[in-house]
């Protein structure tokens, strides 16, 4: 059976990546994200232009990738809402979301110290 889809364009969901980078001042940044996928040896990430995870990734050029499971998903879901852009954006204001300088802590995850394979928190 043939069905024709409206829209003609179908998306498929990836799995939500927690990806993790060092702020300016040494502190870490948390965020969730379900625009990833792997090529090979490659992810392929899509982020917001102006996100401080885009931010960070410019200037450091590093991040650590989490493939949270599904014990995790409440603490996922607690980062939502939340930017490490202060102040927040007049954009993401008006969805909702609000600073949060503490991630890791506000998901209720703990971080590592970075090591030589392991950078950034």
């Amino acid at each position: 059976m043939h069905v024709v889809s409206e829209p003609a364009i179908l998306y498929f969901g990836t799995p939500v990546v927690l990806i993790s980078t060092l702020n300016e001042d040494g502190s870490a940044n948390l965020a969730p994200m379900s625009s990833a996928f792997w090529l090979g040896q490659q992810c392929v990430l899509g982020l917001g232009a102006s996100s401080k995870t885009t931010e960070n990734l410019l200037r450091t050029r590093s991040c650590v990738l989490n493939l949270p499971s599904v014990k995790e998903v409440a603490g996922v879901n607690r980062l939502a809402l939340t930017t490490g852009t202060n102040p927040v954006p007049e954009r993401k204001q008006q969805r909702g979301y609000r600073f949060e300088p503490h991630k890791f802590e506000t998901a209720g995850f703990t971080h590592c110290l970075p090591t030589k394979y392991l950078h950034p928190v």
